[in-house]
């Protein structure tokens, strides 16, 4: 009602700034719809190497400043997207915060996924693109450096992938 009191001009400044809010939030809530992200399964997946033999990356004691030790391993990845086939999608691979302190991954890729780097507690872009098929799959080889002085003697990490269907 209170808008018949105005004027043209106000009245017409009101339905634009309301249809401005409505646009804004529709746009907002696609983007919250788009950024969805859906765990993808990766059960699949294989580690050639199950225990990972990790080494000093300098030897303590020997004045170096580094306690980093480090170690290589290849999996073959398989990802089942059978559920996004169809449809452009971003895979995203995490690592969650690991007790023992701070990891990182570097790895290579010989297919479709992207090489990267990657620490605990983030996640890295590894592919973006349509979704052609139920299976994607890759052989990576992960380098792995953690701080040896807080690293335990058995770790197992975590690495999970997931993807936000519809973005890229």
């Amino acid at each position: 009602m209170m808008l018949r009191r105005l004027p043209i001009t106000a009245r017409l400044a009101a339905c634009t700034l309301l249809a401005t809010f409505l646009y804004l939030a529709l746009a907002m809530h696609d983007a919250q719809a788009q950024s969805r992200s859906y765990p993808v399964d990766d059960s699949a997946s294989q580690v050639l190497e199950r225990l990972v033999p990790m080494e000093w990356d300098s030897t303590p004691g020997s004045g170096a400043a580094s306690h980093a030790v480090s170690g290589t391993v290849t999996v073959l990845v398989r990802l089942d997207v059978a559920p996004w086939r169809g449809r452009p999608g971003r895979i995203y691979m995490s690592l969650p915060h690991q007790p023992s302190g701070p990891v990182t991954a570097t790895w290579t890729t010989r297919g479709p996924l992207l090489p990267g780097v990657l620490r605990a507690g983030e996640r890295q872009l590894v592919y973006a693109g349509p979704i052609d098929t139920a299976l994607i799959e890759d052989t990576m080889r992960l380098h792995l450096q953690a701080d040896g002085r807080r690293l335990g003697r058995n770790e197992q990490l975590d690495f999970s992938f997931e993807i936000e269907p519809g973005a890229l």
